[in-house]
């Protein structure tokens, strides 16, 4: 189905829409990682469509491994350059870092600002 849309937002963390399939817990996570291959937890669509594709990462923090892993991932095979939309009081110095070495462009604008360009524009 994901297939024939146009565009696709992934959540690695899960949704509550569709299907109420969310991760909050320690126990959530393991669940989750037990059914996927670890080295490659990316959907096939994302796979098949990150291929020269520049990247936009919105509500994302870099400070957790797993979400490290995951943007890895993502941007492998894509373009050279790619987005993350941070608030910059909130930016740890070690994340700074992290974005940059994954070719990362830090954009300093907050959340519903960036939310109001992206549905305008």
């Amino acid at each position: 189905m994901a297939g024939s849309w146009a565009t696709v937002l992934y959540k690695p963390h899960g949704s509550v829409e569709p299907a109420n399939n969310f991760l909050i817990s320690d126990s959530d996570y393991v669940e989750a990682l037990t059914e996927i291959d670890i080295q490659t937890p990316i959907p096939d669509i994302i796979k098949e469509r990150r291929i020269g594709q520049t990247f936009l990462f919105i509500g994302c923090r870099f400070n957790d491994q797993l979400l490290r892993s995951y943007a890895r991932q993502i941007i492998k095979r894509s373009a050279d350059t790619h987005y993350a939309i941070v608030d910059p009081d909130a930016l740890s110095r070690n994340e700074l870092r992290i974005l940059l070495e994954q070719g990362l462009t830090p954009l300093a604008i907050g959340l519903p600002a960036a939310v109001e360009i992206l549905i305008t524009h």
